[in-house]
């Protein structure tokens, strides 16, 4: 963040104020995308959902579909709730919260990343170097 973010003044009470707005998003996100997925599955297969049947009647393939597609199905939506929480947040106060600012680069942050660099062309140089013994290119 520039120098002029960093120096306005912030409320007190912004901290808690996003972090109700937050929680209240994601709660209400999660119980929709939960009814979402149950209901669905009941359209699409015409049977009750298969996490809160018989166990032992339920075939194992179901149960992790289903597990499958509502995690997905949650995930995504309390994700985008949180990110029109922020949103929100933002045009109401002119920034985001603080939790969601981003943070300084240190030193030694910039230092692994040029490390994490030089083995990622290196892996990629021994990659090709073997594709083309491989396949008889030199």
């Amino acid at each position: 963040m520039s120098a002029t973010h960093t120096t306005q003044q912030r409320s007190a009470m912004g901290g808690p104020v996003w972090k109700l707005l937050s929680l209240a998003a994601t709660v209400v996100a999660t119980k929709v995308a939960t009814d979402t997925a149950q209901k669905g599955w009941r359209l699409a297969t015409g049977r009750n959902v298969p996490v809160k049947g018989d166990f032992e009647q339920e075939r194992h393939r179901d149960v992790i579909l289903f597990t499958a597609i509502s995690s997905m199905a949650v995930a995504a939506a309390r994700v985008a709730a949180e990110r029109g929480a922020a949103s929100y947040y933002r045009r109401s106060t002119g920034r985001l919260p603080k939790a969601l600012e981003d943070e300084q680069v240190t030193p030694e942050d910039e230092k692994t990343a040029k490390k994490l660099a030089k083995v990622k062309a290196k892996a990629e140089k021994a990659t090709q170097k073997a594709i083309d013994k491989a396949t008889g290119h030199r």
